[in-house]
């Protein structure tokens, strides 16, 4: 009888689970995308408003953590460009605001270079700071600037701003979307960029740095140096003299006056725009933001004042003031200061000699006092 062999036994391996395909694959890595894209945007948003104060260049960071560090002391603020920084005494405004009977204690925020949008911007973190006694704020009054000089856009000068209030605002003016909750820009504006106009290439590179700028300043880029620096950094009293005055109350001086030939040449340029007729409207965007910045402050309990520092070009301030509803201050007109617009008292087109600063500081603090005492200031 033949003999079978054992059958051995057969270890039959369970199939693999299927792996989602087509349409569930795409699901799937679309939801994770979002996870993961959510969870950096809120890290983003989290360290953005955690992290300090950044360094900024030109006096920005260390006059803002004085400002900081000394915000209850003060219940008028000055905020503003060179023509602001250079051209208003505190100490000299708040003796005259003394002997008028109503006295102050005011600060010069002004920075080199600053206007709007950064001007706003810093404006707004002053007032998060909550002064409690400030009642008075005053805002250099201007054209809202679309351009950085491609030297200073790698600058975090450039940067720190950029937030979607700021940024908004500029990408409306760019293309003629106007400033109403439903954002519908130029058609026209729009093709010209699109079809890459000669004479809006420029307008195209602005487009692409602001937004740029956004996405950077929201992911922090460069921030991680801020954290040391806050803690770590100490002034020398000479170099807090360098940006916040003699006084401390953020004034410095510029002593310098122009050369014959450049007075010759602003004699020139003056007499030229003193006859033309006409003044300069400010766009729209502009409006919009000082009204942003006047709610801001009347949101604290202040008072928005919006300064037109001694220039030459005339700014329309009938319907913007009135728009406003706050007091717009304007020294721009050389026949009324005619004192102001001497070549003997500018260093420049744009700024005054020490005694020209004195000069317009007291011409504006008279002026505070006669519109607070007329109720004019609200």
């Amino acid at each position: 009888m033949p003999v079978r062999e054992p059958v051995s036994k057969v270890h039959v391996e369970p199939p693999a689970p299927r792996k989602p395909t087509g349409r569930k694959t795409v699901i799937c890595a679309l939801t994770n995308s979002a996870i993961c894209a959510a969870a950096f945007l809120i890290t983003c948003l989290g360290l953005h408003a955690i992290l300090p104060f950044p360094k900024i260049d030109g006096g920005v960071s260390q006059k803002f953590r004085f400002f900081a560090a000394h915000k209850d002391e003060f219940d008028t603020l000055f905020i503003g460009s060179s023509r602001i920084y250079f051209q208003i005494s505190p100490a000299i405004f708040d003796q005259v605001t003394r002997e008028s009977g109503l006295p102050t204690r005011s600060f010069n925020f002004g920075i080199g270079g600053m206007y709007l949008p950064e001007s706003a911007y810093l404006l707004e973190q002053i007032l998060n700071l909550k002064p409690r006694n400030l009642k008075w704020v005053f805002v250099e009054y201007d054209e809202l600037q679309t351009k950085w000089s491609p030297e200073n856009q790698t600058s975090r000068r450039a940067l720190y701003w950029a937030d979607w209030k700021r940024v908004s605002l500029l990408l409306r003016k760019l293309t003629d979307a106007g400033t109403a909750p439903l954002w519908l820009s130029n058609p026209a504006k729009l093709r010209d960029i699109m079809l890459h106009q000669k004479d809006e290439k420029n307008t195209r590179s602005l487009l692409t740095f602001y937004a740029g700028q956004f996405e950077k300043n929201y992911t922090n880029v460069a921030r991680a140096a801020d954290v040391p620096d806050y803690f770590l950094s100490r002034d020398t009293k000479e170099r807090r003299a360098s940006y916040l005055g003699a006084a401390s109350d953020g004034y410095v001086t510029r002593p310098n006056r122009m050369s014959p030939a450049q007075a010759a040449a602003y004699e020139r340029g003056l007499a030229a725009a003193m006859a033309q007729s006409g003044t300069r409207p400010l766009s729209p965007y502009t409006v919009e933001a000082y009204l942003q910045c006047a709610q801001e402050v009347r949101n604290i309990g202040a008072a928005p004042i919006f300064l037109i520092t001694p220039s030459t070009t005339q700014i329309n301030i009938a319907a913007e003031s009135t728009e406003l509803a706050g007091v717009v201050m304007a020294f721009n007109n050389p026949r009324a200061y005619p004192s102001l617009f001497r070549s003997s008292a500018r260093r420049d087109g744009q700024h005054l000699t020490k005694p020209g600063a004195e000069e317009f500081t007291r011409i504006v603090a008279a002026n505070f006092v006669e519109l607070a005492r007329a109720g004019g200031i609200k």
